[in-house]
């Protein structure tokens, strides 16, 4: 029996490989979870496929080639207000499988809590263009052309998730919702070299309403966007890459109006995600997952979003904290603004200025070493501190514990000890449970028993 709260994100396919009572099986008597976070609604491999970097010691060894969408049967009672009825997942392995259907009443019955999670990824490359009508919803960027993502002010798209949620909590005998926050603004799509979004008629016509010119703050957008081109391709201003990219920003200050005016969109839509699942019941339990490049690797970001104003809001929170790949990732986001806004550095010398900002020396390995180090555990006690501190004690905090995420590149296995010590750190921190994460479908058996070791150790567990 658990005496903590135990969550751990999963998959339809998990389910549809090894079938629903197999897995709840090995979920209670490894690791003890209590909670399920159910990714019905998805398009990311991460959150709703198989394993993307190795395949673990369950499940299938073999690519699912996800296309996502609802893994579930949408009622169509509650979808009369929007055009958007068809997004139905087309995967032929988990044709004629309905998630909530099958597992909530199994999960129920072996006293688990039951939520949905829904990851607004960032990444540019998700496109759900099977479902017929999804264009519609899709933004602009600062180019004028469509976008790969869904417009935060587009009225219809907001329509939409109005219906599922009235769906979900209307049919299904949830406990709440994790929404993911994992966008990013413009500019920061910029210094990615990414495509943007923010810039479709919505927006345009907010802007006006505030008091932005609209074409200025384009023009600016743009001239950051070919600047850093350049940059990329060797050009080097004779005042400095940072000096140059402030001078544009300074002569259109309109940009970070507009930026702000984009963050304003974002944090209205995952409060309105929140009020919706509240309307349903006040029971209803809201988790954020905060982004680890948000709250960990990118200070512009960390500006953005304010820890202190999620406790208005949710009832707990799922930052994320996976300490053994966070060597590779944090090295990739310094070499990614090294090449663009940080390119009078070094590549060590834009990693360890990163580092220093943001309060991570004490944690991180050497440039070189970095991949193959990871963070050290007492990151994630710190940083849960930092939350619990910022929100007043007002939210339960369960810190996303990496059991089977890596990077695309070099970095540090996951091992069972690696797990171990990030549960023992979360709760040296003050952590209110834990959430196992990215997918249980990445996660091998070993590491889910080490958790449960952690746990049972420190009496959280039977």
């Amino acid at each position: 029996m658990s005496k903590t709260f135990v969550g751990i994100q999963i998959g339809a396919i998990s389910f549809v490989d090894e079938g629903v009572e197999p897995v709840l099986d090995i979920l209670q008597e490894k690791a003890g979870v209590n909670a399920l976070f159910i990714s019905a609604l998805s398009w990311s491999y991460g959150n709703a496929g198989r394993a993307v970097y190795g395949f673990p010691d369950h499940g299938v060894a073999e690519p699912d080639n996800l296309q996502g969408g609802a893994f579930y049967r949408p009622n169509e009672a509650h979808f009369q207000a929007t055009h958007h009825r068809q997004f139905a997942a087309p995967d032929p392995l988990t044709q004629g499988f309905d998630t909530l259907a099958e597992v909530i009443p199994a999960a129920r019955q072996r006293g688990m809590q039951v939520y949905t999670y829904y990851c607004e990824t960032s990444a540019s490359s998700i496109r759900p263009i099977w479902q017929p009508g999804a264009i519609h919803f899709m933004d602009r960027d600062h180019w004028g052309r469509v976008a790969t993502r869904p417009s935060l002010l587009n009225p219809d798209y907001r329509t939409w998730w109005r219906c599922v949620i009235d769906d979900w909590f209307s049919n299904h005998a949830l406990d709440g919702m994790l929404w993911g926050i994992e966008r990013q603004s413009p500019l920061m799509d910029i210094f990615r070299a990414d495509s943007t979004t923010g810039f479709d008629d919505h927006f345009k016509a907010e802007a006006r309403a505030r008091g932005i010119d609209v074409e200025r703050a384009i023009a600016g957008y743009q001239a950051v966007d070919l600047f850093l081109q350049g940059v990329r391709k060797g050009d080097r201003p004779r005042d400095g890459v940072f000096v140059g990219l402030l001078r544009l920003l300074l002569h259109h200050p309109e940009v970070l109006m507009w930026e702000k005016m984009w963050l304003d969109a974002h944090r209205s839509l995952y409060r309105e995600i929140a009020g919706a699942v509240k309307w349903s019941d006040p029971a209803h339990q809201v988790g954020y997952g905060l982004w680890q490049v948000i709250n960990t690797y990118n200070p512009y970001l960390k500006a953005q979003y304010d820890q202190s104003d999620y406790q208005h809001t949710a009832d707990f929170l799922k930052p994320v904290l996976y300490h053994t790949p966070a060597g590779a990732r944090f090295k990739n986001l310094a070499d990614t603004w090294q090449k663009g806004v940080l390119a009078d550095a070094t590549p060590e010398g834009a990693y360890q200025a990163l580092a220093t900002i943001l309060d991570l020396d004490e944690f991180i390995a050497p440039y070189h070493d970095a991949p193959l180090a990871g963070f050290k555990p007492t990151y994630i006690t710190r940083w849960t501190q930092h939350l619990i501190a910022d929100t007043g004690g007002k939210v339960k905090v369960y810190p996303g514990i990496g059991v089977g995420v890596g990077d695309g590149g070099t970095s540090k296995p996951i091992t069972p000890q690696e797990c171990y010590e990030g549960v023992h750190a979360a709760y040296e921190g003050g952590a209110h449970g834990v959430l196992l994460s990215r997918n249980y479908s990445e996660a091998t058996l070993d590491c889910l028993a080490a958790c449960g070791r952690a746990l049972r150790e420190r009496g959280m567990i039977d």
